[in-house]
C-alpha cells in the first residue's frame, strides 16, 4: 500500500498583534509618530443646559438600546451627573408605561 505523506502547517508563536506592533516601531534615528487624539464627547444636557425629563420619551429613547437596555455612560457620552438623571427618568417613565421594560417582539 502507498502511504500518504502528512504535511503540517507551522503556526507562528508570535501573535499577529505583536507582528503589527513590531512593524510600527520606528527604526533608530527616525522621529516618533504621534498617536491620533480623539475629541472628547460633550454631554448633551450640559451643552443644551436642560435637565432630563420622564415626559420627553423621544429623547430618553436615544439612551436605550433596541433591546430596551439603558446605554452605559461610555457610549452615551453623558457626564456622570446627567447619566444618573437619565437612568432615573427612564426607570420612572417605565413605571408610568411611557417606555417599555422589554422590547416588542
Amino acid at each position: 500500500m502507498a502511504e500518504k505523506k502528512i504535511t503540517r502547517k507551522v503556526i507562528s508563536k508570535v501573535s499577529p498583534k505583536k507582528e503589527e506592533e513590531e512593524k510600527h516601531q520606528p527604526e533608530v534615528g527616525q522621529p516618533l509618530v504621534e498617536k491620533e487624539t480623539r475629541t472628547k464627547k460633550v454631554c448633551h444636557f450640559c451643552k443644551s443646559k436642560e435637565k432630563p425629563s420622564y415626559t420627553d420619551t423621544n429623547l430618553l429613547r436615544r439612551f436605550t438600546t433596541d433591546r430596551a437596555k439603558i446605554v452605559p455612560r461610555a457610549k452615551s457620552g453623558l457626564c456622570s451627573k446627567h447619566q444618573r438623571g437619565v437612568t432615573r427618568e427612564i426607570k420612572y417613565a417605565r413605571h408610568l408605561a411611557l417606555l417599555p421594560f422589554t422590547p416588542k417582539v
